[in-house]
């Protein structure tokens, strides 16, 4: 594995001066026996981790490009073919979903083990720990939702000789998850240092989310659901967040909202959000977040979340028509049409944040997981929170109309395809179709222009080519694997 390293990558090195979650400047490498000296090291090395972070929230073209909701890319490069159902094991987006979550845990394994060879204040040291367990915790949530069983590590390696490990099971996987999760739950504040940074919330709503996935395929446990609903209500109740208004106010904002529960950040020009020229189809092939025709038409009436969130072409003031087909609004800045600004420029312009965890979630996941152990009755509640948001009119029971007497699995239908409606570009698409078991989805919407039809092997992604060397591991046994 080659991120797994004996040295800190150059990254988050760096950051021991930095004060600013946002700045990157990397110069040279340090040992880990060198550089943890004082509480500021830890600090240092926590903010690095936050580079995978923010990678990670961007690096969302599989998971989104392979939703049902998502058109043919305008790149005919790997997205394409991702696309098409025809993927390959030296896909670079293949290589990222596993290379960044995996250096997230290298760096947090090694600050975990350089944290018992200090003295710090015991509620300081605690805290530290907690941050780099959440982060973990997230980064192996990534991990064994794309790749299913994977090697396993919450030590370093320091030598050479420990690259090399064996598969872990999935069940193994998620109990390291859950115990990150809940001592982080315990041990972080109420507010974090820093705005993009983990706090106790951060790990209850992930908790919330790992429960619910948990209940799904591949682990089926249903225990999981009335857990998922408990951290979903802790979250609701907090009195930490608020639903907004209207939902457009949610994005287009460079820092936190009342909903945001954890964000990633941007700073441009240094550090920007590529997501904008991704969804915007200026003729180039950059766009590959694109809305396909059915799910533009199948929102409810009356729903902001079409009416703003999805556009049909733009024309700027000069007359140009400078987006001739429609696109996904969340992460466009329309400015930029104005200014006539291109994909380079606008990749290191756009200030947004990327959502990872936001209130209305918290709602989805409370509603879906009552239906699982009750039934509808009392999810209604929840679900209808979101659904009179989305109203264009909020005093109009015609526009996005409240759901009642719904059998358990139309409700089921329902919140699923409300996550569709409410969370589309938010990195979860292809966990939700993996955990529901929904990829069929996929087959009817895109039919003979997958290359190869949908299978099994869906259920997980391609290993990368070079780390099934570098960790003598088989590849998946979708794929051909043992």
């Amino acid at each position: 594995m080659k991120n797994i390293a004996l040295l800190f990558s150059a990254t988050l090195l760096l950051l021991l001066s930095c004060t600013d979650l946002l700045e990157e400047d990397p110069k040279t490498f340090i040992s880990s026996t060198n550089f943890y000296k004082s509480e500021g090291d830890f600090e240092a090395a926590l903010r690095g981790i936050y580079v995978d972070v923010r990678s990670i929230s961007l690096e969302k073209d599989l998971r989104e490009v392979f939703a049902d909701y998502n058109d043919k890319p305008e790149s005919a490069e790997q997205t394409g073919d991702l696309w098409r159902n025809n993927p390959s094991a030296n896909f670079w987006p293949i290589r990222r979903g596993w290379e960044q979550p995996y250096s997230m845990v290298s760096d947090a394994n090694m600050l975990l083990e350089a944290l018992n060879n200090i003295e710090l204040e015991e509620t300081v040291e605690r805290r530290i720990e907690a941050e780099a367990r959440c982060l973990r915790a997230f980064a192996y949530f990534q991990l064994v939702q794309l790749f299913g069983d994977i090697p396993l590590r919450t030590e370093s390696v320091k030598s050479l000789d420990e690259i090399q490990k064996e598969k872990s099971s999935q069940e193994v996987v998620y109990e390291v998850i859950i115990s990150d999760l809940a001592f982080a739950e315990s041990n972080l504040p109420d507010e974090a240092s820093d705005e993009g940074r983990v706090d106790k919330w951060v790990a209850t709503a992930l908790l919330a989310k790992v429960y619910l996935t948990g209940g799904g395929f591949p682990l089926n446990n249903d225990s999981y659901y009335a857990l998922a609903k408990q951290k979903a209500v802790d979250v609701i109740n907090s009195g930490k967040f608020a639903l907004l208004d209207n939902y457009s106010d949610v994005f287009h904002n460079s820092s936190y909202s009342q909903e945001s529960i954890w964000e990633a950040l941007f700073s441009p020009p240094n550090v920007g959000n590529s997501l904008h020229s991704r969804c915007a189809p200026t003729g180039n092939t950059t766009a590959i977040l694109l809305p396909v025709g059915a799910f533009v038409t199948s929102f409810p009436n009356g729903d902001f979340r079409r009416e703003w969130g999805i556009k049909d072409g733009y024309t700027n003031a000069l007359g140009h028509e400078f987006v001739q087909r429609t696109y996904f609004n969340k992460f466009v800045n329309e400015q930029f049409f104005e200014d006539e600004l291109a994909p380079a420029t606008a990749n290191n312009t756009l200030d947004y944040t990327s959502p990872i965890l936001r209130l209305a979630e918290m709602y989805l996941i409370a509603a879906e997981a009552e239906n699982e152990m009750n039934g509808p009755s009392d999810a209604y509640q929840y679900i209808n929170e979101i659904r009179q948001r989305a109203r264009i009119d909020k005093n109009d029971p015609t526009h996005v109309p409240a759901l009642s007497g719904l059998s358990k699995e139309e409700f089921r239908q329902a919140v699923w395809q409300e996550r569709k409606w409410e969370l589309h570009l938010e990195g979860s698409a292809w966990f939700d179709l993996k955990r529901t078991q929904t990829f069929n989805l996929v087959q009817q919407i895109r039919g003979n222009e997958l290359v190869v039809p949908i299978g099994d092997y869906n259920y997980t992604w391609l290993i990368p080519d070079f780390e099934i060397s570098n960790n003598n591991i088989d590849q998946n046994p979708s794929y051909g694997g043992s």
